[in-house]
């Protein structure tokens, strides 16, 4: 499978488990119990591959507890980090969830069993807590026990059905798209911004392609800010161009993701050995100050967040500020981060680090910060990218990369504003697709190395300029924007209003003079007295003359054979579409007297060209029982001058409640086709003058636009 159908089938398995507990569990506690299901299945796995070592002769988990020696569980503990007795194991909960009236308080017993293993261990503070946050004794899964155990299992089953096989090959992460398909849906619900836990896999792969840029081995990669740890395992995909030698460092503030970020490792097959997670505030307490200095920094700090600043008098003096001569606003604790990460980076490293764009023109001391950062010659460059790449918010952020061993004192720009896939929810940065296209992340990429000037999108500027502009380090103000306006020629536009004003006056004349020959019975007498007489007039229901059909084949509308058959379509507003009959090579055409048929009755009420192709089950429609005597396109517009009295449902018995006893007045054939051709004119002619209509409002607005800008003076101002 390619990784858009794995991540297809992920998100609907783990929907399916969602479903499984809704209306129990906030979507926002939910992802705990999925993340930390899928956590508990993989460590028993990882740990049962490993007591087995490959021999088909040992069934771990059939084996008893009790054949467990203290030598065994010593050196398993040491090695993993952790122990997991066979009766503990997933599988063996999982198959028997539905019988165990205990399950709850077993899961309990199980994860803090499997915690205490590492005590006294050097893994201690790897493992400990790392279930804290899947509380199976919650009222959040039900009142009473048995609403728990049945919730529980739901998910234990749910998570069991999972194929880790399928994600063998690594097109997706499988817990990384895990969580970021569950922050994506309940982030927004439960208040939360979804950029503030998880960092989306095309910008971290950027960031740890940038961090780890030219550099064939690092001693360590760290993250400040590590929220689930994506940026960090990001790095460990690159290692075919990249060897991490002394592991993964990353500092946490909140307590979930900090326990996310841990299980993430043990996810991705990191040991305890080879990763530290901390927890705590990196600004006020930073951990690793013994680890540092780090090769690759990667950063997505919470944007302009609050922090003590000034008010702790003895920051200033901390070695990570200090230089800078003063602190972050209290109320943007941006720089702070910036300053930490240049603190810890290496001589030979580079930090990569997603900036709010704010901080590269505000005044004050951020500018102050600014005039450090780009005396000292730390900046590298400066990355602008598209809008709306983050959950939870529409900002085109910045990516700032820090370097301390320049070969130059240039800053580069990159506008990258215009790289972006656009997905239903989501931009995304594309990834190389195939030889002849490159992705969007090659592409910045390719710019970053090359420090080549390009007009629109780069440029490499001194620190004499950048002084020059009081320190403003914005992206726009040094890499000139592309001009997309198109140049307007003012004669011609004034050409096309002249002749769209003569084709609207002609098409309102054609309608007057049909609504007057409606309007005018002495012009229409044969007709309206036809009409007007019931002796000659004859009344018949409607499920005399049609009758309701599902369709077993499908039904093909297209802009084509509308224009190659003159068939009006009218879409579901109004409860009825005109479509084709008579099949050709599996292909329904136009007919002199088409089916009607029911929709979803949910679009609006208008004339369209109507590209659609549906199957059958989706489609109902009504048939001629005579069409030499019905114009079933007389019953159409008949129909449409009745209220929509069909909603979504059980059709066939709205037809007959609703449709089949009405009765309709049923003229001579000729009479009948005389009203569809003066009715089809009417709607032909009024569609033709909206679209002349709109054309005329859109010619106005380029003259607005025109003469608006004509009439002010070009010049820039400074004030």
């Amino acid at each position: 499978m390619t990784s858009t159908q794995q991540r297809a089938v992920l998100q609907r398995q783990i929907w399916q488990i969602a479903n499984d507990v809704r209306g129990s569990v906030d979507g926002w506690d939910f992802k705990q119990y999925v993340l930390g299901t899928l956590f508990y299945r993989f460590i028993s796995e990882n740990f049962t591959s490993y007591i087995e070592g490959g021999d088909e002769s040992i069934d771990y988990a059939n084996l008893p507890d009790d054949v467990i020696t203290p030598e065994i569980k010593d050196d398993a503990i040491k090695t993993k980090g952790y122990f997991i007795y066979p009766s503990q194991l997933f599988v063996n909960i999982v198959n028997n969830c539905d019988k165990n009236s205990d399950l709850n308080t077993d899961l309990k017993d199980i994860f803090m069993s499997l915690e205490n293993s590492a005590n006294g261990y050097d893994s201690e503070d790897d493992i400990k807590g790392l279930f804290t946050d899947f509380d199976t004794t919650s009222n959040r899964l039900g009142n009473t026990v048995a609403e728990k155990n049945s919730r529980l299992c739901s998910v234990l089953k749910g998570v069991n059905r999972l194929k880790h096989e399928d994600y063998d090959d690594r097109e997706i992460d499988l817990f990384g798209d895990a969580y970021e398909f569950l922050i994506s849906n309940y982030a927004a619900n439960a208040g939360k911004s979804g950029g503030e836990f998880f960092t989306p896999q095309s910008v971290s792969k950027l960031l740890s392609k940038l961090a780890m840029h030219s550099q064939d081995t690092i001693n360590k990669i760290y993250d400040p800010a590590a929220g689930s740890g994506s940026l960090l395992l990001q790095a460990k995909k690159q290692f075919k161009n990249h060897i991490v030698e002394d592991g993964f460092f990353g500092q946490e503030i909140n307590h979930t993701t900090y326990n996310l970020a841990r299980m993430n490792m043990f996810l991705h097959n990191i040991n305890y050995d080879k990763f530290n997670i901390a927890l705590g505030n990196t600004l006020t307490n930073p951990y690793f100050m013994d680890d540092k200095p780090f090769d690759a920094i990667v950063s997505n700090p919470p944007y302009s967040v609050k922090w003590i600043g000034s008010d702790d008098p003895t920051l200033i003096n901390d070695d990570r500020y200090a230089p800078a001569g003063v602190l972050a606003p209290k109320s943007k604790a941006d720089f702070a981060f910036v300053l930490h990460c240049l603190n810890y980076l290496s001589p030979k490293g580079k930090a990569a680090i997603v900036c709010f764009p704010g901080i590269f023109h505000r005044a004050g001391t951020e500018q102050k910060i600014r005039k450090y950062l780009i005396d000292g010659n730390y900046i590298e460059s400066i990355i602008s990218l598209a809008p709306n790449l983050f959950f939870g918010t529409p900002i085109a952020v910045n990516i700032l990369v820090l370097a301390k061993n320049k070969k130059d004192t240039k800053t580069q720009f990159i506008d990258a504003s215009g790289l972006f896939k656009k997905e239903i929810n989501n931009n995304i940065l594309t990834d190389n697709e195939n030889v002849n296209s490159l992705g969007h992340i090659q592409q910045i990429l390719g710019m970053f190395e090359s420090k080549e000037e390009i007009e629109y999108l780069t440029t490499n500027v001194d620190m004499q300029l950048i002084s020059e502009k009081d320190y403003n380090l914005s992206v726009s103000s040094y890499v000139k924007a592309k001009d997309t306006n198109k140049k307007i020629d003012i004669a011609k536009l004034n050409l096309e209003i002249q002749e769209t004003v003569l084709n609207i006056d002609r098409l309102r004349n054609e309608i007057n003079k049909i609504t007057l020959k409606i309007g005018n019975i002495d012009n229409n007498t044969a007709l309206i007295e036809k009409l007007l007489q019931d002796e000659e007039v004859i009344w018949e229901k409607l499920g005399d003359i049609a009758e309701y059909e599902q369709p077993t084949k499908y039904l093909v509308t297209s802009t084509n054979y509308n224009d190659k058959f003159k068939t009006p379509v009218l879409t579901a507003g109004k409860t009825f579409i005109l479509g084709y009959t008579d099949e050709i090579d599996g292909i329904y055409k136009a007919s002199e007297n088409p089916v009607i048929i029911f929709d979803d009755f949910t679009t609006a009420n208008k004339w369209v060209d109507f590209d659609f192709k549906a199957k059958s089950s989706a489609m109902k429609m009504i048939t001629s029982k005579n069409a030499s005597k019905v114009s079933l396109k007389y019953v159409y517009y008949w129909l449409n001058t009745l209220p929509s009295d069909l909603t979504e449902g059980d059709h066939k018995r709205q037809w007959i409640r609703n449709f089949s006893n009405k009765s309709i007045p049923i003229p001579d054939i000729d009479i009948q086709i005389k009203i569809v051709e003066i009715l089809d004119k009417f709607m032909e002619l009024t569609d033709k003058l909206s679209k002349e209509l709109k054309k005329e409002l859109d010619i106005r607005n380029k003259q607005y636009s025109h003469y608006g800008s004509s009439l002010f003076p070009k010049k820039d101002i400074k004030v």
